[in-house]
């Protein structure tokens, strides 16, 4: 899937969440705060800021990737989706590379979310 706009990317996540979770208002308030710091996130960067805003745009992007990863497990609790978000959002993108978490991974910028 690509994005042109930053509309249509929250767009696509906010459909998903509707058609796996109908009735997750907790979910659909968690996905309207992280696109809320995105666009302040976004709003903030400039050529001197960009080294701070980047990792925290990965930081939004890990979230939004274990948020469409974990609703589709029924067993899982709104409030245990998000508290499994928030404590495993940083490694993400190492797991998702094939990294086992007790390695240092490559000094990529892919692997320095906040």
């Amino acid at each position: 899937m690509y994005f042109t706009t930053k509309e249509d990317y929250i767009k696509y996540f906010s459909n998903e969440l509707q058609q796996k979770r109908k009735e997750s208002q907790l979910l659909e308030e968690y996905l309207k705060k992280q696109s809320e710091y995105l666009h302040q996130v976004i709003s903030d960067i400039s050529p001197e800021t960009f080294w701070q805003e980047f990792p925290k745009i990965l930081g939004i992007e890990a979230r939004f990737g274990l948020l469409l990863e974990l609703i589709a497990f029924e067993d899982f609790s709104d409030e245990e989706i998000i508290r499994m978000i928030e404590a495993d959002y940083k490694n993400y993108f190492k797991e998702l590379c094939g990294y086992p978490l007790s390695i240092n991974s490559l000094p990529l910028m892919i692997f320095n979310s906040i």
